[in-house]
């Protein structure tokens, strides 16, 4: 097998949509960096598999790249802040002093 690089990552199994009309779903992925280096079938994406490449079977499941849609409707956010943050999560984070 040629080895085209290290991928610190490769999803398998899974339902990829990859928004392109010619190639529009992938079985694989591979990711280095936090970039996508490969995707497209097992075959294809396993010719960047090393030692120490993490691999996840998806198990069938679909994938959705990470978004991250941070926004304010500036007064509902302003009436309701306190009701719409959920502040559990944060009391589990550690406290840091900026000073």
């Amino acid at each position: 097998m040629v080895t085209l690089g290290k991928a610190e990552l490769i999803l398998t199994n899974g339902k990829f949509h990859t928004v392109d009309r010619s190639n529009p779903f992938a079985e694989a992925v591979a990711i280095r960096e936090g970039k996508f280096v490969a995707v497209g079938s097992l075959a294809e994406v396993m010719e960047y598999h090393c030692d120490g490449t993490k691999v996840i079977d998806l198990k069938g499941h679909t994938a959705v790249p990470g978004l991250n849609d941070s926004h304010l409707h500036l007064i509902r956010g302003g009436l309701n802040y306190n009701l719409e943050l959920r502040w559990e999560a944060s009391l589990r984070l550690p406290m840091r002093c900026v000073c």
